[in-house]
């Protein structure tokens, strides 16, 4: 099969990966199987399971061996957004409310709960199903969920103990690359080499390297979008980075290029508990980022960790011969800081 681009990629899988997942949400309570399946039928962007599909078939796998693998990925965004959701206090998400505006915050969780459980059932048949790299299969899928949790710590201990003047870009890039880089971007990819019979760890490797770089530009960019797109476009809540205080590299930005009395009043600002912020100070931190250069600064690191990633790509994938695959794999890194989703 023949794909455009990364988008034609994406879109080519989608809808198989999705029945997939529906194979495995079998809860005889259609109100229960309505809030595990909330954000499973609202779909998403589908990169992550794109990105294990791409480098399946990059590695030279079978593309069957690898839709209940891609399907794990994009189950386990769909319950950890869930959980997300009560934690960020998100109310939209994908063009919707939030699983707990819409059923309670219990339900939510519970519903996300039960979807992790469908995520394992689902992963260890996939494992079953690839035979002897089963296992080290299964091993990456352990780790990603892991560090992604332990990512999600970093955030909110970095959002909730942290002045935003006493935090540094290593505490967020520690934050970013559990929470987003590895669960985002160079997991998946290693999961689809491991799919296709590349367990070794000089593969992992070379994957992690330029797949951090353009985990760094993925999240980044995300961070940009919460500051400079609206909810109909996005799908999401806008400004809520500000709203719970989370730390960013706009943030930072900001805070060292702040006169004294603009730092003063961004600090009183992220002092607040997420539900005293009001729209204006929220508003006033985000004009304060665009006046002082905060978000195009984000934007330009975000443009360079693609390119570094590319470059990265292209040195370490020599092995590789030159196909239309291999050039959409190129441009699915240099998609991370382009994306308006």
């Amino acid at each position: 099969m023949e794909y455009e681009d990364f988008k034609g990629f994406v879109a080519a899988f989608k809808e198989p990966v999705y029945r997939r997942i529906l194979d495995y949400i079998s809860i005889n309570d259609p109100k229960f199987s309505e809030i595990m399946r909330c954000y499973v039928d609202r779909k998403g962007q589908y990169r992550r399971p794109s990105y294990l599909l791409l480098w399946t078939l990059l590695y030279g796998g079978n593309v069957d061996d690898a839709v209940l693998p891609a399907a794990v990925q994009q189950a386990s965004e769909d319950a950890i957004l869930m959980h997300d959701d009560i934690l960020d206090q998100n109310e939209l998400r994908r063009g919707g409310k939030s699983a707990h505006v819409l059923y309670g915050t219990e339900h939510a969780i519970v519903g996300g709960d039960a979807l992790i459980d469908v995520v394992w059932k689902m992963a260890f048949d996939a494992s079953a199903a690839i035979g002897k790299r089963g296992n080290a299969y299964l091993n990456k899928v352990y780790d990603i969920m892991l560090m992604t949790n332990y990512g999600q710590y970093l955030d909110v201990k970095l959002g909730k103990e942290v002045e935003i003047d006493k935090f540094d870009e290593e505490s967020y890039y520690k934050s970013i690359h559990m929470k987003s880089a590895y669960y985002s971007v160079y997991g998946p990819m290693q999961c689809g080499a491991i799919v296709a019979g590349h367990t070794d760890e000089d593969t992992m490797r070379r994957i992690s390297k330029y797949g951090t770089y353009a985990g760094y530009a993925f999240q980044i960019r995300d961070d940009v979008l919460d500051c400079s797109s609206t909810e109909e476009v996005l799908g999401k809540s806008i400004g809520n980075d500000v709203k719970e205080g989370t730390k960013t590299l706009i943030l930072l930005h900001a805070v060292h290029n702040a006169d004294s009395a603009t730092l003063s009043e961004l600090k009183r600002i992220y002092a607040k508990r997420p539900k005293q912020k009001s729209r204006e100070e929220i508003g006033f931190v985000i004009d304060k980022f665009r006046e002082l250069g905060s978000i195009k600064h984000a934007e330009t690191v975000s443009e360079n960790f693609a390119k570094k990633a590319i470059f990265e790509f292209d040195a370490l994938e020599k092995s590789i011969p030159e196909s239309a695959l291999k050039g959409i794999a190129r441009e699915s890194l240099g998609h991370a800081a382009k994306r308006n989703r």
